[in-house]
Parts: structure tokens; C-alpha cells; sequence
């Protein structure tokens, strides 16, 4: 690399070059007889003379750089590593090709000095992916220059998320030893980890708002063939959670794939050849081509974690899951493998994870995915948007880890009346103390992201300013557990880690904010970590780093007397170290003794024997900084790193009350209420559904020059079926979707906006609105209807809550008509869900005249000289008209087309009987 035309630095010495020279060099004829001082003389010395704590400051580290062509290569001669002998490469360069065959199917990044480098087909890919140069470098005489493109190592992060998000998988390289100071020997370099979409740590690459999930998946058939087993794991190694489940029937998994939205699945070939739970979802990763015993799988969960054996964990050993929950440990040992040579562990990897949490799929309300769509719960439906989800109009947290927690808590709310009752109880004590509710949250603001920070110390992935972080969350503990003194918190489980603070973690808070500056370097081998005063060892190297500079400072003093060169400069470049810098035109007077170094545009360089000697000698002290600080770094990483599980759970808790707190916000805010949530077991009850005045819970916060006009239910007591009636653009969608996001508010403890609600818990949740078409499966709207509605009447129970909206409109009128019909019958007789039917066939009230459990609703509209205005108002009683022509009119439609509609109506009503009345009532017929 050429050398820059400008020096990077001015005087090494800043303004104050005038000191007496002969007092510099009498204060250093002493200390520097001996350079290679033992420990024990530097400790010594760091007594003789203490250095004192001083306010974050990084050193002017050296490190080594390797150097390399950067000359344009417009076609690649070498486009593929099998293409040279791999003898006849360099030996970096061979080295590279033995890992790259290791890894085929991976970007390989290979660490030189600052930056990750790849060659041959890896280069080309990464120019072309990233947009980046492609350039050259020399591989050995026979060969000449192969391809190659490199990014920056400190913003790695920023290019590996561009290429995870291009479906690749990258194998990392780093540097497993410090670069030597001088010498050209070969630094070992390996495989630290591979980075898979699944597998992500780094904070760069992760959205701090949700998890992470690497799922792993295996089917069996058993006894019957027809029977389809499946297991399902998932794990997010940024935050250690690990959940595993099983089921029955394919199209379940794939409803808790579609929840899932995991980064990466992984799976045996044998349960890829089945295709009809992956096919159109997602990617599958193949793990292993044999399949992995439960024997293996065994042995691979008891030595992660350390156990004689697995019953502790809940899971059968000839289960399916054993496999699944292996597989995925195994998979871990590979991605992030432990490369810690001195450690005798049988742990394959250093990723901290949890224990598998089994989880039951009945537990919680049970919520499929079109109606987690329909609802808008996370995203809209109509693009995807977040603004105008509920989890917008009621996510408050401060913190990333609340972010995910309250994001968890939506997917699946709770069915437990205890636990629900103790959330609302919890928000409101903060609803009725602003103080404590603001406090809380003003401590919570500035905490970082525990649960992750912790990951990466425990997978020793951490820099130090991740330990800085948290040491800072950490010091936070003790302030909100005088928060939360109140009893109400003793009642759950949650809080223990905050409310019983392990003393270790304020132990391991106090060496990291007492040994590491303030705001340390992102390189960690490079030195300027830690404070002065905390190593003796350290102390002695930095004053014989002081006494070199200060030598250098009488050098550049000296040479400016003896040369006459006022202006002379004593500089450093990172490539040829030390220098005398001067003008074009002083350099014919320069001393004899000083050597030509290199001839720039306006300035020559010189070096003198004497200063290149002691430069030797700099880089010395400053190599053994560097290495004895990366060492001492790297001890007090893994102190934390060992109690990065601990740390989780004190996470957990912060995350839970920064939920808490943004839902007590919400409620304080918008004028919530707490529900009173009745338990499925209370006789005569269970089932009420009963909200005065309900709101709609995003829709109000979006109306913010309106009035929203609020609305009752009343179900599940007398009445299992509401047949909604009433015209297009009315409200009877958004009165749907406010009754099923007030039942999910509630269900996860959550205060409602309402006047006064009684509400039973609901074992499921369906919802069947709008139309959809799924061209890809060449299936029309209707037929997508049908198909959902079909799935909701063979799964939905008396404890369910359905809601759906226009059922039978994609047909011919008495078609749609009659399946509306049959459809809202079997709800009320047969499955006697709690059930709301919006509708435009008005003749559906007449069901309410012969089935007792059924109501009419209709959503009030006033009609005036042909001029319509809607009400969004929900009364008892049913409507005759769909006010369709006038809905039409109000959209615009040209004003012939309006008359000539009504005209064409009133043919059709004086033709043909617009009052059909069934003449025997269907008779009840049973759920299969």
C-alpha cells in the first residue's frame, strides 16, 4: 500500500516541544538499561512509580498490517480454488484453499490484519453480492494474481448481514494468536464459527425486537403410516431460549411454521423427501447425511449439559424430540464450535442456552394464522406495515429484551386465570402510582440488551464495550428492586432474580467498571482496554512506554538543534513506523547521519540508526501491552461469560416488568380498564363474553381528529350467536376485530379500552374475514373461503370465541345464501362457540326466531333523501337493507351507473321474492 502524501499525525508531542532536553535524558538514563524486563522488575518499577486511574484513554496502538495488491483485475484468470496446484500457492494462500474445501458451500472470510479477505470464487461472489472492488493478490511465482475482495474486520457485522440476507452462509477465519511486532512468520489462523441465518449473535445482524429462532424438525411414522409424528425445536442462541413440542398431522406443523418465522430450519433427509410441511414455506438446512440416533442425541444433550441423565428435562428418551433437541445442540457445536485449547470440558460449543422447555399445544389460547393475520396482531394485512398492528398501539417497552417479551406474550396469551390476574393486578398498582410507573421506566430506558449481551460473553464473543454494557445493566438491579418492594411482585416468579440479586453479578459489575475505561476501543488486541493501576505488570509496561515517548520527544528536540530545521517533525506512520518529517527545500541541509526513508510531493522522511532502534523496542513494549491486556480482557470476559445464565434470568425479569410497565403506560394513557376475567370452570359463567362500551384498540389511536364511537357485546350467557346485519363500509369488520383483540388483551393480562367488561377465557380464537385469493395453489376466493371456514368448524369448541364475516358471498346469491345459512346453524346447535356473524343476506335474522340461542345485531345507518350516513353503531335487532347502491355511491361510482343500479333493483325486487322464509327448520345435525 502506497504511502499517504500527508503524515497521519502532526508532532507526536503536541505544542509543548520546549523542555529542557539534557533534564529528559537524565530522567531516562536509568529506566531504560535493561528493555526486556521481567515481571517482577516491572511490578517493581509500577511501585517505584504508581500510575493513577485517569478518564478513558486509548493509546496509539501499532498493529500488524499485511500488505497487498490492489491493482484492477478485470477477468480473473484463477476463477475457482481448484484451479491452481495447492502446492504452487503462498502459504497463506494454501492454507485458505484447505479451509475453503472444508467449507464448499460457505463464503469463506479470511482475517489479514484489518480486514476479512476472500479469494478466487469467493472474491468474485463478494464483489458482485456487495458491491465491492474486486482486486488481486500475488499467490506464488507459478501462479501470479488471483482474485480478491475483502471488507473491513470492524464492519463485518453491516457485509455479513447483506449476504445472510441473500441466502449464503459464511465461514469465518480469524486470527487465533497476536501479530508479531516484526518477522514475517505465518500468524495461525482458523475456523472460529460459520454464521448461518440461524445462528446469529452479533448484534449488527439481529433485529433487537424480535427472536431469532433456529428450528429444527423430524417426522416419524409409527404404527400407521397414514399418522404423521412430528417434533419441533426451536432455539435462539442470541437469548438462549429453547422450546420443543410435538404433534400430529402436517397441517399443524406447518401452522406453527408459518408462526414461527424461524431464521433457519434445519432437518435429516429423510424428513426433507416429505415435502408437504416445507414445500412453499421455507428453506430446510440438511444436518448430517445419516440420520442421528437417539443414542447420539443422548450422549450429546448430557455432555452439554453436564448431566448423568436426561430425565430431569421432561423428555422421554424414545421420543422424537430427544432427536430434534440433539440435532440442534449438535448443530450448535458445529456453527460455534470451542476452540478453547486449555479447556478439558467435553462442551462442543460456547453457546449458552437454557434447558429445553416443553411446551404443550394445547396450552394457551390458540390463535391459527389466518386469524393472527385478520387480526393485524403484528403487522397490517394489507402491507405488512407495523404501524397499525395492535402490537404498535400497545408496545411501549423501553428495552429490546421488553420488546421481544411483549411481542411473545401476543403469540401466545395465557389461558392460566392466575397468571393473568396477577399481570392486571401488577399494571394496575403502576397505573395508579404515575411516580412509580415513571421511575421504573426512566431506569429502564437507558438499559441494554441483557439477555443478548450476555449470550455473546458467554459464547466469549463479546468486546468490551459489551461488558461495559453489562456492568452498567447489572448496577441498575438494586435500584429497580427498590422499585418493586411491593408484595404484589413476591406473588410470581418472575422478579426473584431482580428481588434476590445474586452477589456475584454486582461483583463481576464492580471489576468491569473498575478495571475497563469508560469507553474502550473496539479492538481488542490492540490494547488501551484498561485503566491504569489495575495490573502492576501493566503499569511497568506503560511507563517504559512513557519513558520511550519521552526519549522521543528529546529526539525530535535534538535533531531539530542539530539539523536547524525549525519546522522538523517526528512522526509515525502505521506502515513505516518512526520518521523525522521535513520540508521539500530543508532537505539538502539535513545531518549526514540521518537515512533517506521516503521522497513525497512537498516532504522528504528520514530515519536515523538510533530511532529505529528504539522503535524496535517501542514495538516490543507495545506488543507485550497488547498481548498481556488481550489476556486480561479475555480472563474477565469469561468470568462473565460463566455467569451469562445467571444474567439471563435477572433479563427475563427486566423484560418482564418493562412490559408490565408499557402496558400500565397504555392503560394510563388511553383510559383502560381491567377486565374481570371469569374462570372456565365456573359453572354457568365461563363462557360470558360481556364488554360495555369496547373500543378498538388501534383504530382509536389512528383517529386522532374523530370520535370513536364505542360498542357492546354481550355473548356466551343467553346468546352463542350474533347475526351481524348491516351495509358495506359500516363497521361490522372493525366491530369483529375489536371483539377479538380485546380477548387477546385480556388473555395477556392486559387492561382494555372499555367502560366495564366480564370476560371468559377462550381455549381458541377464530376469524374468518376478507377475501383472498392463493393463486399460487390456483385456488379462487371462494374456494380460500371455504377452506377456512372448514377448518374453523371442525376445530372450534363451546370455549372458542369465532368471528366471521361474509361467509357464502363468493358465489351465486342463493348458493352463498344457503351455506351462510347451514354455517351459522351448526355454530349455534352443534358447536355453540361463542360466535359473531356479520353478514349482508339479512334473511339470516330469521334464524333468530326459531334457535333460542341466537341474537340480531345490526350496525345503525340513517338514510335521507338517497343520501346514507353511517353511525358505527351496534344495537340489538336485525337490518332489512344492505344499502349496496348507496355504498357504491359514496365510492365514487359515476352517478349513471348509481341510477340505472337502483333501477335495475327494483325490476329485480318486483320479480322475484325478496323475502325468503324457510318453511321447515334444518334439523340439528352432529359435529364429526
Amino acid at each position: 500500500m502506497a504511502a499517504s502524501q500527508n503524515p497521519i499525525q502532526g508532532s507526536l508531542f503536541g505544542g509543548n516541544e520546549q523542555s529542557d532536553i539534557n533534564e529528559i535524558k537524565h530522567s531516562n538514563a536509568s529506566k531504560l538499561s535493561n528493555e526486556n524486563l521481567s515481571n517482577k522488575q516491572l511490578r517493581e518499577d509500577a511501585s517505584l512509580r504508581p500510575r493513577k486511574k485517569k478518564n478513558s484513554e486509548n493509546l496509539n496502538p501499532i498493529s500488524d498490517v499485511d500488505s497487498f495488491s490492489n491493482v484492477e483485475l478485470d477477468e480473473p484468470k484463477w476463477s475457482h480454488h481448484n484451479l491452481p496446484k495447492i502446492d504452487d500457492l503462498t502459504p497463506a494462500l494454501r492454507h485458505y484453499v484447505e479451509l475453503k474445501k472444508e467449507n464448499p458451500d460457505r463464503v469463506l472470510l479470511y482475517r489479514l490484519g484489518d480486514f476479512f479477505e476472500c479469494f478466487f470464487e469467493d472474491a468474485i461472489t463478494l464483489s458482485q453480492l456487495l458491491e465491492i472492488t474486486l482486486t488481486s493478490k500475488e499467490a506464488g511465482k507459478k501462479i501470479g494474481k488471483i482474485p480478491m475482495a475483502g471488507i473491513p474486520h470492524h464492519a463485518s457485522d453491516r457485509y455479513c448481514t447483506e449476504l445472510i440476507k441473500k441466502g449464503l452462509s459464511i465461514a469465518i477465519c480469524d486470527q487465533l494468536e497476536a501479530a508479531p511486532a516484526k518477522g514475517n512468520k505465518l500468524i495461525k489462523r482458523g475456523i472460529t464459527r460459520l454464521i448461518t441465518p440461524g445462528t446469529i449473535l452479533e448484534e449488527g445482524m439481529l433485529s433487537a425486537k424480535q427472536n431469532n429462532w433456529l428450528a429444527s424438525v423430524l417426522l416419524e411414522s409409527k404404527s400407521n403410516p397414514k399418522i404423521i409424528h412430528w417434533s419441533l425445536a426451536k432455539i435462539d442462541v442470541s437469548t438462549g431460549e429453547f422450546i420443543v413440542q410435538e404433534g400430529q398431522e402436517i397441517n399443524n406443523l406447518r401452522q406453527e411454521l408459518i408462526k414461527l418465522n424461524a431464521a433457519e430450519v434445519i432437518s435429516e433427509e429423510s424428513s426433507i423427501s416429505n415435502k408437504i410441511w416445507h414445500e412453499g414455506l421455507t428453506e430446510i438446512t440438511e444436518f448430517n447425511k445419516t440420520s442421528f440416533s437417539n443414542l447420539e442425541a443422548m450422549t450429546t444433550i448430557k455432555n452439554h449439559y453436564r448431566l448423568n441423565n436426561i430425565d430431569g428435562l421432561g423428555i422421554h428418551t424414545d421420543s422424537l424430540s430427544i432427536r430434534t433437541v440433539g440435532r440442534l445442540i449438535a448443530y450448535l457445536n458445529k456453527t460455534h464450535p470451542n476452540i478453547d485449547d486449555k479447556s478439558n470440558t467435553q462442551i462442543k460449543t460456547n453457546i449458552c442456552i437454557d434447558y429445553p422447555r416443553i411446551k404443550n399445544s394445547r396450552t394457551g389460547l390458540i390463535i391459527d394464522n389466518q386469524t393472527r393475520r385478520n387480526l393485524e396482531m403484528t403487522s397490517t394485512q394489507k402491507d405488512g406495515k407495523f404501524q397499525g398492528s395492535l402490537l404498535w398501539a400497545i408496545d411501549k417497552t423501553l428495552t429490546a429484551m421488553g420488546a421481544r417479551c411483549i411481542r411473545r406474550w401476543l403469540e401466545e396469551p395465557l389461558t392460566d386465570i392466575h397468571a393473568i390476574k396477577n399481570r392486571q393486578n401488577i399494571i394496575g398498582l403502576l397505573v395508579q402510582s404515575s411516580t412509580l410507573r415513571k421511575n421504573i421506566r426512566k431506569t429502564l430506558r437507558a438499559m441494554g440488551d441483557l439477555e443478548r449481551l450476555s449470550g455473546r460473553a458467554g459464547a466469549q464473543q463479546a468486546g468490551a464495550r459489551d461488558l461495559v454494557a453489562i456492568a452498567e445493566g447489572i448496577n441498575r438491579l438494586p435500584l429497580i428492586k427498590k422499585y418493586i418492594n411491593d408484595p404484589i411482585f413476591d406473588k410470581t416468579k418472575y422478579f426473584d432474580p431482580i428481588i434476590n440479586i445474586d452477589k456475584d453479578l454486582i461483583a463481576i459489575a464492580s471489576k468491569i467498571n473498575n478495571q475497563i475505561i469508560d469507553n474502550p476501543p473496539l479492538n481488542l488486541t490492540e490494547g488501551g482496554l484498561f485503566y491504569d493501576g489495575v495490573n502492576p505488570i501493566l503499569d511497568g509496561l506503560r511507563n517504559q512506554l512513557d519513558d520511550h515517548n519521552s526519549w522521543l520527544k528529546s529526539q525530535e528536540l535534538e535533531e531539530r538543534k542539530k539539523s536547524n530545521i525549525n519546522n522538523l517533525k517526528l512522526q509515525y506512520h502505521r506502515s513505516f513506523g518512526y520518521f523525522l518529517a521535513v520540508n521539500k527545500s530543508k532537505a539538502i541541509n539535513v545531518p549526514d547521519h540521518w537515512i533517506r526513508r521516503q521522497t513525497l510531493t512537498n516532504e522528504e522522511r528520514f530515519v536515523t540508526p538510533e530511532l529505529k532502534e528504539r522503535e524496535g523496542k517501542i514495538f516490543q513494549v507495545r506488543a507485550r501491552i497488547s498481548e498481556l491486556e488481550y489476556e486480561m480482557f479475555c480472563n474477565l470476559r469469561t468470568l462473565t461469560g460463566n455467569k451469562s445464565n445467571i444474567i439471563r434470568q435477572a433479563a427475563k425479569a427486566i423484560s418482564y416488568l418493562d412490559v408490565l410497565t408499557g402496558l400500565s403506560e397504555v392503560a394510563a394513557t388511553h383510559n383502560y380498564i381491567q377486565p374481570k376475567i371469569i374462570d372456565i370452570n365456573e359453572q354457568g359463567k365461563s363462557r360470558k363474553l360481556s364488554i360495555i362500551d369496547g373500543r378498538h384498540p388501534v383504530v382509536e389511536q389512528i383517529l386522532v381528529d374523530k370520535f370513536f364511537v364505542p360498542n357492546d357485546i354481550e355473548l356466551g350467557s343467553d346468546t352463542d350467536l350474533i347475526i351481524l346485519s348491516g351495509p358495506n363500509a359500516s363497521g361490522k369488520s372493525c366491530y369483529l376485530r375489536q371483539i377479538g383483540l380485546l380477548q387477546i388483551m385480556a388473555q395477556i393480562g392486559s387492561w382494555i379500552p372499555a367502560k366495564s367488561a366480564d370476560i371468559g377465557i377462550a381455549d381458541q380464537l377464530f376469524t374468518r374475514v376478507g377475501a383472498v385469493d392463493d393463486l399460487a395453489s390456483g385456488q379462487s376466493t371462494f374456494m380460500v373461503e371455504m377452506i377456512e371456514t372448514a377448518f374453523i368448524l371442525n376445530n372450534a369448541s363451546e370455549n372458542s370465541l369465532v368471528l366471521l364475516d361474509e361467509i357464502g358471498r363468493g358465489t351465486s346469491t342463493f348458493d352463498g345464501l344457503s351455506i351462510a345459512w347451514s354455517v351459522s346453524e351448526f355454530l349455534a346447535k352443534t358447536i355453540k362457540s361463542r360466535s359473531i356473524f356479520a353478514t349482508h343476506y339479512h334473511e339470516l335474522n330469521q334464524i333468530s326466531e326459531y334457535i333460542d340461542n341466537v341474537e340480531n345485531y345490526k350496525v345503525l345507518v340513517e338514510y335521507k333523501n338517497h343520501s346514507l350516513s353511517f353511525l358505527h353503531k351496534v344495537k340489538r335487532g336485525g337490518a332489512n337493507k344492505s344499502y349496496g347502491i348507496e355504498a357504491a355511491r359514496l365510492a365514487g361510482v359515476p352517478s349513471d351507473v348509481v341510477n340505472n343500479a337502483r333501477v335495475i333493483l327494483n325490476n329485480l325486487e318486483n320479480n322475484s321474492s325478496n323475502t325468503i322464509k324457510v318453511s321447515k327448520p334444518i334439523e340439528n345435525c352432529k359435529k364429526k
